[in-house]
């Protein structure tokens, strides 16, 4: 099962907001394989620009995601509409956690396959 999480500056941490994080954490079977830099991302385009054109501002994140598209799941904490509909688009299931599951990437995955495989 490969997941993909929302990584902070650290590279450990969630961040909060999906479409904005400077990075994506993939990990196989509960390891991190492949760090994906997204610096470019949410900030390379005008939010504004976009907000009158729905499917360009979902287009633009199914562009800045298209790394993750072999990723079963994502764990997030919060995911706007446009970034919903991408993930969607590339058939990623979204699993959300709140503050207070944690934000160590590493320990949500971890929790998320034990509850994964318990069902």
């Amino acid at each position: 099962m490969k997941i993909a999480v929302p990584l902070d500056s650290d590279k450990e941490s969630i961040f909060k907001r999906t479409g904005q994080a400077p990075f994506f954490g993939i990990y196989q079977d509960g390891e991190l394989t492949t760090i994906i830099d997204n610096s470019h991302g949410h900030e390379s385009h005008d939010h504004h620009e976009h907000s009158q054109d729905h499917e360009a501002h979902t287009q633009h994140h199914r562009k800045d995601i298209a790394g993750l598209a072999e990723c079963d799941w994502i764990i997030v904490q919060l995911v706007g509409e446009h970034m919903q509909e991408a993930l969607s688009s590339f058939d990623i299931k979204i699993k959300k956690v709140r503050q207070k599951d944690g934000t160590n990437a590493h320990e949500l995955v971890t929790n998320f396959i034990q509850q994964q495989e318990s069902k």
